[in-house]
């Protein structure tokens, strides 16, 4: 018997909305995982982007999922298996939507590597590549800020007395 947890997993795989819906806005509610995994560690995330399940994407990001989960077989997260996608758009598109949902660009896997490493060869250097490697870069750069290193102008900060330049 299919627990409801599986049917996730099997909604994400088949890109299967009606199905990830039957679980996700039952009612009564049922119970279910949005972070279950399977044998392999994957979880319905994982499934989502290995199978460019475009439908079923956005809701399981809505849930409050763990987008940097990481599976037992080589430790890829979700982001590691969106940035191996060969279809350059709907992989760039996946990547966007999981860095807007907070994954983060710095997780290794088993191998030492980061999703952006995985983007090699021909899939590098083409336009669309070097548009993902650029987005990557770019997310990994803003996590890595912390408040110190934002400037801000002077009508931003507190007024917590004179300035140095009215003192």
């Amino acid at each position: 018997m299919l627990t409801t947890d599986k049917i996730l997993i099997h909604a994400a795989r088949t890109d299967n909305l009606e199905l990830l819906n039957s679980v996700l806005r039952a009612q009564p509610a049922m119970a279910y995982d949005i972070n279950y995994a399977d044998g392999l560690g994957n979880t319905p995330l994982h499934y989502a982007c290995q199978m460019i399940s475009t439908s079923v994407l956005d809701p399981i990001l809505e849930e409050e999922v763990d987008v940097d989960a990481q599976n037992r077989l080589d430790g890829n997260a979700p982001l590691h298996v969106a940035c191996l996608v060969e279809h350059e758009e709907a992989r760039n598109w996946l990547v966007q939507e999981l860095l807007d949902a907070g994954a983060s660009p710095a997780t290794r896997n088993h191998a030492g590597l980061q999703p952006a490493e995985l983007v090699v060869g021909d899939k590098a250097t083409s336009p669309l590549g070097q548009a993902l490697l650029q987005m990557l870069t770019m997310s990994r750069a803003e996590a890595n800020l912390g408040a110190d290193d934002i400037a801000y102008d002077d009508a931003d900060v507190a007024d917590d007395g004179p300035s140095d330049e009215e003192a």
